[in-house]
């Protein structure tokens, strides 16, 4: 079985933790969590760069033990967004098409959906 090597050395950016640049932009707040189908959605989109933002989701569903189940969700395509609204509104739509096929299929645990 082949072996193969890069020939230039992948190093990422090391950045302490909770530093911001001092050229980046101030970072809206989350958009508050919303409800669907008994389903909580919270939109947690990423800056990827002073340009752009990339959408991510947080779908949660109450157990019977009153938890909640909390699983990320990212948007398969590669577009990128100017705002983290825009973002945002992709990521939710992203979560309702997730739910919606949820929806449709038996679940181990937790309440039915409304």
């Amino acid at each position: 079985m082949p072996r193969w090597t890069l020939s230039t050395p992948v190093t990422r950016p090391t950045v302490p933790v909770a530093s911001t640049p001092t050229n980046a932009l101030p970072e809206n707040p989350p958009t508050a969590e919303i409800t669907y189908k008994g389903y909580r959605i919270e939109p947690e989109s990423y800056r990827v760069n002073s340009t752009t933002w990339s959408p991510r989701v947080v779908v949660s569903l109450r157990t019977d033990e009153g938890a909640w189940q909390r699983t990320p969700l990212y948007s398969t395509n590669t577009a990128k967004f100017p705002t983290r609204d825009e973002a945002d509104r992709c990521a939710l739509d992203v979560a309702k098409a997730w739910i919606d096929a949820a929806s449709g299929r038996p679940r181990l645990a937790g309440p039915e959906p409304v």
